[in-house]
């Protein structure tokens, strides 16, 4: 076996130093097919995962008040935008359901004031409920004003809503933060003058 290695090692050296070319060429053409192989190992995940949303979740949207949130550019639009409302859920349950079919309503998306852009929760859930303060068992729309969160409405999943009559006015009530404030401010004076 050591005799076969030798002469292996030694027909290396001598067709190295007769060919240089050649064995510079295929190093090279390794290097370049790794580098290609590990480029894309990064590139296409995200672009797979953004088909599959889109291909999966989005198709089935076509209320023009609610739209899709490109997964890749999601935290760029929200920090660039002066006022975005975000619906942040995962695709499934009755409550989702319930909430498509009245985005799908045309006359209560009349009664919208705004559109609300969905951002699915099917990757990195984990990181995104850590960093918008996110619980996976609720639908959360999110008011962000200048990249930050000024308002936000949670839809539980165990609690009954009337989704039809409460949540477009509520929807509706979200940019105006300062209100609910002061609303906020006098529920609190009314409890302390009753105390």
């Amino acid at each position: 076996m050591s005799k076969k290695c030798k002469n292996n090692y030694k027909y290396f050296l001598d067709d190295f130093e007769e060919y240089p070319k050649k064995y510079f060429v295929r190093l090279f053409l390794i290097f370049f097919v790794s580098l290609l192989v590990t480029v894309t190992m990064f590139v296409f995940p995200q672009r797979i995962r953004e088909e599959e949303v889109a291909s999966l979740v989005y198709t089935t949207i076509d209320s023009p008040k609610l739209q899709p949130l490109t997964i890749g550019e999601a935290q760029k639009i929200i920090k660039e935008s002066k006022a975005i409302s975000v619906l942040f859920t995962v695709p499934k349950g009755e409550k989702y359901q319930e909430l498509m079919k009245l985005f799908h309503n045309v006359r209560k998306m009349d009664e919208l004031n705004r559109p609300i852009y969905f951002y699915p929760l099917i990757y990195h859930v984990n990181e995104l409920a850590k960093e918008y303060n996110l619980a996976k068992n609720q639908m959360t729309i999110i008011f962000f004003k200048e990249g930050k969160e000024a308002n936000r409405l949670t839809i539980e999943e165990n609690k009954q809503y009337n989704f039809s009559d409460e949540l477009i006015p509520e929807i509706n009530r979200l940019p105006l933060t300062n209100i609910q404030k002061l609303e906020n401010e006098l529920v609190m004076e009314n409890t302390q003058d009753i105390e």
